[in-house]
């Protein structure tokens, strides 16, 4: 197992999933490739790894990465602001002969007014370039996050995500002349993508999942100033589980605590009051409640809930997945906790 360094932190083990999505984007592009997973996986910051160190060094590639999760999207106008940057901000509405630059295509300053002004459709402007400029080089659209689309309109009431989606499927499937990978954590959202039959045909779709015992047991041996043992581990995966983001707050808040089964618990106390919390202000039926207790005491039980054998669940599935207490896997049909934290507190239950 390899341990590497991203921004000043530990990035581990994920080198069957960087070759993956490098032999994934050496060819030829058919379909959007989905990428999801449950909450605090890393999806965001592996695809971010592979941008920076992999693709941008790679001159046979242009690369076009936005996270809408960092972008204020309320309107089309703001969309279409997010994919476009000036290549410079002085006297940008004046300078007829300026272009605008989205790394894989740049657009005359007089066109971008056009589409700005709905006079031209700015996803017909943008498969043009595409097109283009796929006689040179390899083109991959990374979206983060594209769910933040769902609710917005765009001129004569076609919404924004529907459009989006078949410009994507342009894109991939009928020109192939882009790669295209959208990332999402939910998974609610990716069910009605998977159960919609023009979209399943056009799509393929990757797990990023949380961490095995060995990567994590490997990584804490590693970091020999914790002073880790083995019964430390093997506790700390049991409370935590593969999940990164859990551990490092543990190690984060580690010297305010006397003992390391006192600083678990605790965490599991968190995630249990953050469950209860949620059932008090959710307003939520006995019955739901007590479908939720089912849900939860079969992942106990199982390591997941079966989707397809019980039938009338989804709905109280969806709702604590909203909420990323439970993570709802729309290919395998199953759900679980989102993490091991959330299956401890279950526990609990």
């Amino acid at each position: 197992m390899l341990i590497k360094e991203f921004r000043g932190v530990d990035f581990i083990n994920r080198d069957r999933e960087i070759e993956f999505f490098l032999n994934y984007f050496k060819q030829n592009p058919e379909r959007i490739l989905w990428v999801y997973g449950p909450k605090s996986t890393g999806k965001t910051t592996l695809i971010e790894y592979i941008i920076e160190n992999n693709l941008l060094k790679d001159k046979s590639y242009n690369v076009k990465y936005i996270s809408l999760r960092r972008k204020m999207i309320a309107n089309y106008d703001n969309f279409i602001d997010a994919f476009i940057k000036p290549e410079s901000e002085h006297n940008f509405f004046k300078d007829v002969k300026l272009t605008v630059d989205l790394k894989f295509i740049k657009i005359d300053s007089k066109l971008y007014e056009r589409i700005k002004q709905k006079e031209y459709d700015f996803f017909e402007a943008m498969e043009d370039q595409f097109w283009d400029l796929s006689k040179s080089k390899k083109n991959i659209l990374i979206i983060d996050e594209i769910q933040t689309l769902k609710e917005i309109y765009m001129d004569g009431g076609k919404l924004l995500l529907n459009e989006f989606l078949n410009f994507c499927i342009s894109l991939t499937k009928e020109l192939h002349v882009s790669h295209v990978l959208i990332l999402t954590s939910n998974t609610i959202f990716l069910s009605e993508i998977y159960n919609n039959a023009k979209m399943k045909v056009t799509s393929d779709f990757k797990l990023i999942d949380h961490l095995g015992y060995e990567d994590i047991k490997t990584w804490l041996i590693s970091k020999k100033d914790l002073g880790f043992r083995g019964e430390d581990i093997e506790l700390i995966y049991e409370y935590l589980g593969g999940s990164m983001a859990h551990i490092k707050k543990l190690l984060d808040f580690r010297k305010e605590h006397d003992s390391l089964q006192e600083q678990l618990e605790e965490m599991v106390e968190i995630a249990e009051n953050e469950i209860d919390f949620f059932i008090q202000t959710s307003k939520l039926s006995r019955e739901d409640i007590d479908k939720f207790k089912f849900v939860a005491k079969q992942i106990i039980e199982n390591g997941y809930f079966n989707n397809k054998r019980y039938k009338g669940y989804i709905d109280i599935v969806s709702k604590f997945t909203e909420v990323e207490i439970l993570f709802f896997d729309p290919i395998k049909n199953i759900t679980t906790a989102n993490n091991r934290i959330y299956e401890k507190a279950f526990e609990r239950l």
